[in-house]
């Protein structure tokens, strides 16, 4: 946890984790509750990164314009860690398009790391860490 994903469509089986439809609401909830664990000692996994919908289809492609997908779906992701702090993150294991979530070189290295200054650590949502940079295969 946090999960900040939006709440996408009504069937998501996963909407009970997100915080808001909201991306401010829930990256500023996500961002004080990384806050408050890190005060503790405790690491927060902030998930799923990105465009995540639900476990049973998690091979689906999801397709989104870069301009909705910066300024909803990464919006709490990015308030996540420039605001909150955040040095753990799990990615998803669906398709962003064509190409899969877990080696999106325009996500992983542009976004997260170059443009949100992003060193933590980062493991998939299968629970196998992925090494930096990220086009290291999943099934090494």
């Amino acid at each position: 946890a946090p999960t900040v994903n939006l709440h996408r469509e009504m069937m998501n089986e996963r909407n009970y984790e997100c915080y808001s439809e909201d991306p401010i609401i829930s990256g500023y909830m996500a961002a004080y509750f990384i806050k408050g664990a890190a005060s503790n000692n405790v690491y927060c996994y902030l998930k799923h990164l990105a465009l995540y919908d639900a476990s049973t289809y998690v091979y689906f492609r999801v397709w989104c314009t870069e301009q909705n997908f910066r300024e909803n779906y990464l919006k709490p992701f990015e308030i996540s860690i420039t605001e909150g702090g955040a040095d753990s993150i799990m990615s998803s294991l669906n398709r962003i398009g064509c190409s899969s979530s877990v080696v999106h070189k325009g996500l992983l290295t542009e976004v997260l790391r170059n443009e949100w200054g992003f060193t933590g650590r980062r493991v998939t949502n299968s629970g196998r860490s992925m090494s930096i940079p990220p086009f290291t295969s999943l099934y090494n």
